[in-house]
């Protein structure tokens, strides 16, 4: 087998004749060189401008994230500043109806120490006053020794200021 090659010769650039075969083959082929330049020119221009206006694009929609990453922040914090406040203000509310309450038990106790203290000064003035009267009689006192203190001038040891000392 024998193959033959037919070999095309490009003609030397520096035929400038242009009857010559060869710079007919190369006119054919230029004759739509300029349209292609220019129209991959202008798509490269368009293909340019899109990716500028893509950038842009994205810019803005990452300025518009941050923004509105910031507005969601800035109104998570105020919340939580309200929702601080509002605790604080219901602890405070708690924290002065215990202390009113406290108080109340304190002044309710205090009454009942002296009810107490009274019932038993009271008591302690029966027993003494029964002990001087003769077995079998009744005495002729008045029922509490409040009221014998009045008949006699003098002042209720319940009444008196307990001194503490210096």
């Amino acid at each position: 087998f024998f193959f033959f090659f037919l070999m095309l010769r490009r003609p030397p650039r520096s035929t400038l004749d242009r009857s010559s075969a060869a710079s007919d083959v190369y006119k054919r082929q230029d004759l739509g060189y300029a349209d292609r330049m220019k129209f991959l020119a202008r798509q490269q221009k368009e293909w340019a401008d899109q990716q500028v206006r893509e950038k842009e694009e994205r810019k803005k929609a990452e300025e518009n994230d941050e923004r509105e990453y910031a507005d969601q922040t800035l109104a998570v914090t105020r919340m939580r500043g309200m929702l601080e406040d509002d605790s604080d203000q219901q602890r405070h509310d708690m924290y002065k109806r215990i202390q009113l309450e406290n108080q109340r038990l304190a002044k309710e106790k205090a009454h009942k120490m002296k009810e107490k203290k009274k019932e038993e000064l009271d008591q302690e003035y029966q027993e003494i006053a029964y002990s001087f009267v003769p077995y079998g009689e009744t005495p002729d006192l008045p029922a509490t020794f409040d009221e014998y203190a009045k008949t006699k001038g003098i002042i209720s040891p319940a009444k008196m200021m307990k001194y503490d000392g210096p």
